[in-house]
């Protein structure tokens, strides 16, 4: 049996359609849905990470808060805001026992300000061994350290400026007059408007 010209078979128009709805179904996969599960599984992958991050900060936050506050004990401890002679002088005293030295004498001179600290100049004298003096150098100045951007302080910082030593009797015991600054912190500067000054 022949077809008409004009006339499409059954069997072929239900061809035709299937394989325009397959065509349809792929374009419409290709073209909406599979960018769709794209930016789903990298909003996905975005959320996981912020989770992770956010786990990995909330776990480790005690420690940073602890660091954080051990440091600024620290800061405080070698920086405070008061010059406290009386701090001063039990500290070097204390040191002076340590290192078997008789602490004479402390004069203190005049403070001196800079932008947010200031310096308290004194001369200190000691009497003893000269090794005992070195150590009590070194003991001054490794109150305070700072290591991999971390203070750590057992005292006040302090600054050796100078050491004069005299022979004293009985040999061989000197006399050291040592010249240092104690500091402590006056705050920031307070920064004027120069537009509201006349």
């Amino acid at each position: 049996m022949t077809e008409k010209i004009g006339e499409v078979s059954p069997v072929k128009l239900v061809i035709a359609l299937g394989v325009t709805f397959l065509v349809l179904s792929v374009a419409t996969w290709l073209l909406l849905i599979h960018p769709k599960q794209a930016k789903e599984h990298s909003l996905s992958t975005s959320i996981k990470t912020a989770e992770t991050t956010l786990t990995s900060l909330h776990q480790r936050a005690p420690a940073l808060h602890k660091q954080a506050v051990s440091e600024s004990l620290y800061v405080g401890r070698a920086l405070p805001n008061l010059v406290a002679m009386p701090q001063i002088l039990l500290q070097l005293n204390r040191i002076a026992t340590e290192e078997h030295l008789v602490l004479s004498s402390i004069t203190p001179g005049t403070p001196i300000p800079y932008t947010s600290y200031e310096a308290q100049p004194m001369t200190v004298t000691l009497v003893g061994d000269s090794l005992d003096i070195t150590r009590f150098l070194q003991q001054l100045r490794g109150q305070v350290k700072v290591t991999t951007g971390r203070v750590t302080a057992t005292g006040r910082l302090y600054d050796v400026l100078g050491v004069t030593l005299q022979a004293t009797t009985p040999a061989p015991k000197v006399s050291a007059t040592v010249m240092i600054q104690a500091f402590s912190y006056v705050g920031a500067p307070v920064v004027t408007d120069p537009s509201s000054t006349s």
